[in-house]
């Protein structure tokens, strides 16, 4: 019934919060969106921040889990690292809307804290993030698909990897359309699938 509740209360305060903004939204305005009352909202979260760290914690843990399942439909290693591509992508394009929409109305010392937050949830994502590729790269070289890594190359592989998906987002972004991005993120992940071999 707790975990429910939560539930509740941090879908009503993502959309309030990307309908109204961070700044503009109140306790009182989660407490009404949620149904209940703020001394009940109070009983879960003790402030809107931490309202909205768990909101974005449940974003990370909705893209993670997102990639694992698309992942799982998948054989072989460029085909998972395509699905793992494309989820961050498309999950990257709509958390930005929920990221700008929240910014409205913040004062400069509550977007400095709301900035911080972000940094040590995106953080906690990348480690994730990490595991989660470590484990398919592992898996991979138990499999001799691709060759033996030491835990440098093992390192070097996930982190070259992750930059480069953030660096061809930010491209796409820019200067393709949305599109576009499934061949080119497929693209990305053969040439790194091929380095691996």
């Amino acid at each position: 019934m707790g975990s429910d509740r939560k539930t509740l209360i941090l879908s009503a305060a993502r959309q309030l919060f990307q309908e109204k903004g961070l700044g503009m939204s109140t306790m009182e305005d989660v407490a009404k969106a949620a149904g209940m009352g703020k001394s009940s909202l109070y009983y879960y979260f003790k402030s809107q921040e931490e309202i909205f760290d768990a909101v974005l914690e449940a974003e990370v843990g909705e893209i993670l889990q997102e990639s694992i399942r698309q992942m799982s439909r998948k054989n072989g290693l460029s085909a998972k690292l395509s699905a793992f591509a494309n989820v961050k992508f498309e999950m990257a394009r709509k958390r930005k809307f929920l990221y700008r929409a929240t910014e409205a109305g913040i004062d400069a010392e509550t977007l400095s804290r709301y900035q911080s937050l972000k940094k040590m949830i995106h953080k906690r994502y990348l480690q994730k993030e990490t595991i989660l590729l470590q484990q398919l790269f592992v898996t991979a070289c138990a499999e001799q698909e691709i060759r033996e890594l030491s835990r440098e190359a093992l390192d070097n592989a996930v982190f070259v990897f992750l930059a480069a998906l953030r660096g061809i987002n930010r491209e796409i972004t820019l200067h393709w359309t949305a599109d576009e991005a499934p061949g080119r993120l497929a693209a990305l992940c053969e040439i790194f699938y091929k380095g691996l071999l």
